[in-house]
């Protein structure tokens, strides 16, 4: 019944629980955006992001706050700490907006509730005739709003395309001459468009209302808005000014495929959702927009879908499992030549395995890549194998016999059952200490902790529950043992080399001792980083041209770019970013173009030939790209991307930043640890975030010169402001849409410092005065964007790690620079990003190594009651296990990372469990009169079959997922190869060490405890 229990409700919360390739890393966040149009950086920097950064500082909670201040846009981010509720951080966080003090007009709004891993799905708008303006139209008005719809959906961020506008473009000669003002016509325009309300009346038994209709509808409308008189007769807009359809000044551009300027939608899934619910419902919204809500000739086509992404890793992880499941039934029938023995065994690897799911469930756990992945099924059911091969051996030695089976499988059961619960419970202390972890480690670790102690756990109960059932109904006719040639000279060869060691022990521990010692000195040349990177399937790529670059200049390049990766075979789709999108959720400018780059799964026959794996695309990709000079190229992934940029506020996951006050002083200070990062081996795509050099027309008003006139600043700004920028001066209403209706001059009087000199400003008796003759015009440069963290400026050098560990690389790099640079009194450095990470994750496993080997050595000491036999198994596992882990490392230029590192610990559990089935059963040998030296050999060797077989169980269980080159390999194979390799150097080395110790420290009279 209770197997049956198991079963179902494993299934039944197996296919409710929601899989996803890649816990989401990131911490609570909160984004203040802020959009001032037409404002420069220092002045959106000291008006905008100074007030709120004042109001925000001290919000409870808080780890860091970072923002950008640039053209038009302050983005201010707030990050947590990882226990803090999101909706708590929102909440305090929009308290205290209200309280900080802004220029008229401005408005912060927080961005949508979102993780940056939590972009799962992108489209592209086609129709084979309407343009990027109409498609824009539609993205922001019916498109976004559908899905926004879908539950779990936080935002759809569209990109691309051009924002609507109903303009009127004024001829300064024809404003002149009827004697006219900009202020005015702006004025004329906002007060004609708008409806009233007139209340009610009665009559005739019924109810009116009264509506005064005043909005304008169309162009012809606003044409005819009246702005002045001239001898009694009206002038009108159109008088004035050309009245057209236009465009808001484009923030960015996105091309896909062939098309240069093309309409995309961004879907961003609410913190907290689960990726697989979400796009299900998205994706039937989809199928809903394109049969009934579109119009015919305009179709969604998703080229970006995160369960893409999640299928191909779970076919890795199904694919290695159903080899590993494979490998260790092969083991099984081996070592027992018993088929039923080992279907026995191995149905205990899916019922442990659905065990663990119902609790997950019932906890709310996703599973995911690694959680799944990471599942040794040799570990699970070490203890199984030790139960099944008791009672195999039990009745195999009573063949021929009288014997009550139950009785005899009760017996063999009894004689190992202590054992196996502390070897589980060994197992699971390795285990319990990740909980310790936080971070980003944390998160990416706890779901494995939990599915790998579940398993354990139902494991156990079955192994003491079931197990002995299904032999008590299998081996009802009894145990034929047939003969294992192979294991018995496995057997015979062993005994030799055993006596060897029990006649010299002080030899065999140094010959142990030095094979330890020289491991030890790899250490230093294996290197260490934070986390192996999942491969995602596809590329991202980003192009940082330089800072200045204009829209029109920087549109011509990206096409080419994308030209050149749409060349390669392996290669599905490419989309361009070039910019930032009209929210301002991507605070960027013109120089930054990414492009998204879709890839052929690697079995596809476009593999072949010179490329035939990512890194040598990549490689071939960047030749390509160097026939643009000036042009810096970065690779990476695109949910990578997005987590890099939250945890270090820069488009790099590597980042050196300098704080301080004075941008030039910071600036020159980067460039020099630049130049010295550049000689440092393994550092390559180094870029300063240079902040200044943007080139600005200055229009400073002389206070003097204006006084003369009556003429205020604000009069002399608005000219600046509706004449050049474009001052939106009302909206335009149709239906559900809104669009601005905007005042600028005509192209051709706004196009150089001299036109804008031109521009007529006037004065309260009614003379119009050319802008020149009031205010000091000139070129100067300032800030193109102005990086703060925590109330300081900083500019950041971003790097890469190629061909060197990034442990050694940024030691190295870390020793040039303060020999190099020097940085001025008030000023600092930090290496940030994936380095800081590092150092956290290191930091964090120095204490929860000991609090493993503590742990593990209270459950020694509960199971035997004395500290003699825990020492000599703790120094038996930590003389074996590492040596095999470490030159496996080293062989596979595979550096530490917290995945290698756990996965030391898993091993250190199962190391353990094979030396307590081996000196347990020496106590027991002891307890039935046995000496020590006998009791010794005769456990060694009748203990051989249990302890190779849980050993190379466990080994082969991650073996395939060690060798594995898959998408959805990278986290997992550090863990594999860890444990694979220590558990091949402890099984035999530790045939030898563990027999050896315990008769160095066994004595007459020892508490003998099984």
């Amino acid at each position: 019944m209770l197997t049956a229990f198991i079963t179902v409700g494993g299934i039944i919360s197996f296919q409710r629980m929601p899989v996803d390739a890649y816990p989401d890393l990131s911490p609570p966040q909160v984004e203040i955006i802020t959009q001032w149009p037409d404002h420069a950086a220092e002045e959106v920097e000291r008006l905008v992001t100074l007030p709120l950064e004042l109001q925000m500082n001290g919000v409870p909670r808080m780890v860091v706050m970072r923002s950008i201040s640039l053209y038009g846009l302050s983005d201010v981010i707030l990050t947590f700490e990882e226990s803090t509720d999101s909706y708590f951080a929102r909440q305090i966080v929009f308290e205290r907006l209200a309280q900080a003090t802004l220029p008229t007009g401005v408005t912060p709004s927080l961005a949508p509730l979102f993780s940056p891993s939590g972009l799962v799905y992108r489209y592209v708008l086609e129709s084979p005739d309407r343009s990027p303006q109409e498609l824009k139209t539609f993205e922001d008005w019916v498109i976004e709003r559908a899905y926004r719809s879908v539950h779990g959906v936080a935002d759809d961020s569209g990109f691309g395309g051009t924002v609507m506008q109903y303009q009127v473009l004024l001829d300064p000669a024809r404003i002149y001459g009827y004697h006219l003002t900009i202020p005015q016509v702006t004025a004329a325009l906002a007060a004609n468009n708008s409806n009233a309300g007139g209340g009610f009346y009665s009559q005739g038994g019924q109810f009116y209302y009264v509506r005064g209709i005043g909005l304008v509808r169309n162009t012809e409308d606003i044409g005819n808005v009246v702005v002045g008189a001239n001898k009694g007769v009206p002038i009108r807009v159109r008088d004035v000014g050309d009245v057209t359809i236009g465009h808001a000044p484009r923030l960015g551009e996105f091309g896909f495929q062939k098309n240069d300027d093309a309409v995309e939608g961004v879907i961003l899934m609410l913190r907290g959702e689960q990726t697989q619910n979400v796009l299900k419902g998205v994706e039937a919204k989809t199928e809903e927009l394109n049969r009934q809500i579109l119009p015919p000739d305009v179709k969604i086509h998703p080229y970006y879908d995160r369960s893409e992404l999640v299928d191909l890793t779970t076919d890795t992880v199904e694919a290695n499992l159903l080899r590993g499941m494979v490998l260790v039934l092969v083991v099984l029938i081996f070592f027992l030549v018993s088929f039923r023995a080992a279907v026995i065994v191995a149905l205990t690897i899916p019922l442990s395995l659905l065990f663990a799911f119902i609790v997950l469930h019932a906890h709310d756990v996703a599973a995911n890549l690694l959680s799944i992945g990471a599942i040794d099924f040799g570990i699970v059911i070490d203890g199984t194998v030790v139960m099944i091969e008791n009672i195999y051996r039990e009745l195999a030695l009573r063949e021929g016999q009288k014997y009550n089976l139950n009785e005899v499988i009760l017996l063999a059961a009894k004689d190992v059952d202590r054992p196996i619960f502390y070897s589980v419970a060994v197992i699971l202390a390795g285990y319990l200490p990740i909980y310790a972890l936080s971070g980003a480690s944390g998160k990416l670790f706890h779901p494995m902790a939990e599915t790998m102690s579940f398993a354990l756990v139902g494991a156990l109960i079955l192994t003491l529950t079931l197990i002995p059932v299904l032999a008590s109904y299998w081996f009802k006719k009894g145990v034929h043992e047939k003969p294992n040639r192979a294991f018995e000279w496995m057997k015979r060869k062993y005994a030799v080399q055993l006596d060897w060691a029990l006649n010299r022990p002080k030899l065999t521990m140094v010959i142990a001792t030095l094979i330890f010692g020289a491991t030890l000195l790899l250490v230093p040349f294996i290197g260490g980083e934070f986390m192996p990177h999942l491969d995602e399937g596809a590329l991202w790529v980003r192009a940082t041209m330089p800072y200045t670059i204009s829209f029109e200049e920087a549109s011509k390049i990206a096409p080419q770019i994308r030209d050149i990766l749409m060349s390669y075979p392996q290669v599905t789709v490419v989309g361009s970013e070039l910019g930032r999108p009209d929210d301002g959720t991507d605070p960027t400018g013109f120089f930054n173009c990414e492009f998204y780059v879709g890839l052929r799964a690697y079995k596809d026959k476009a593999w072949t030939g010179g490329i035939s794996e990512k890194k040598q695309l990549i490689e071939s990709i960047n030749k390509k790209l160097t026939a643009f000079p000036g042009i810096i190229f970065n690779y990476t992934q695109p949910a990578e991307d997005a987590v890099d940029e939250a945890l270090t506020g820069l488009k790099s996951s590597l980042a050196v930043k300098i704080y301080g006050d004075d941008l030039n002083v910071l600036q020159d200070k980067a460039i020099q640890i630049k130049n010295t990062l550049s000689n440092v081996p393994g550092f390559t795509d180094l870029t300063v975030v240079r902040e200044l050099g943007q080139p600005s027309l200055l229009v400073d008003v002389d206070r003097n010169k204006i006084a003369r006139y009556g003429i205020n600043v604000a009069d002399v700004e608005a000219v600046i402001s509706a004449a050049v920028g474009g001052q939106a001066v009302t909206q335009v209403i149709q239906g559900e849409k809104l669009f601005d209706l905007v005042v600028r001059m005509q192209p051709q009087f706004r196009s150089s410092a001299h036109e804008i000199g031109n521009l007529l400003v006037g004065t309260p008796d009614g003379q119009q005065i050319p802008l020149s003759q009031l205010a000091n015009i000139s070129q100067g440069n300032g800030a193109s964007f102005i990086y703060r963290e925590n109330n300081s400026r900083y500019i950041g050098v971003q790097y890469s790690i190629e061909g060197r560990d990034l442990e050694r690389a940024v030691r190295d790099a870390q020793a040039a620079v303060k020999k190099a640079v020097t940085l001025p009194q008030g000023y600092r450095m930090e290496w940030g990003g994936e380095y800081s990470q590092f150092l956290e994750a290191k930091s964090q496993m120095y204490f929860i190594g000991p609090l493993a080997v503590v742990i593990i050595f209270m459950i020694l000491f509960a199971l035997y009651g004395n500290f003699k036999f825990p020492v000599t198994i703790a120094l038996g596992v930590i003389m074996t296990e590492p040596v095999g882990a470490l030159v496996a490392l080293k062989l596979t230029h595979t550096p530490f990372s917290v995945s290698s590192v756990l996965g030391l610990l898993a091993l250190l559990g199962v190391s353990v469990e094979t030396a307590v089935i081996l000196v347990s059963y020496i106590n027991k040998l002891r307890q039935e009169g046995m000496d020590i030296r006998m009791a010794t050999r005769e456990a060694s060797l009748l203990r051989l079959r249990p302890i190779m077989m849980t050993a190379l169980v466990a080994c082969l269980g991650l073996l395939p997922a060690a060798l594995s080159t898959g998408i959805g390999s990278d986290t997992q194979r550090p863990f594999a190869i860890v444990i694979v390799a220590g558990l091949i150097s402890r099984l035999f080395i530790g045939f030898f060490v563990n027999p050896v110790l315990y008769e160095m420290v066994a004595q007459e009279g020892d508490v003998l405890q099984v």
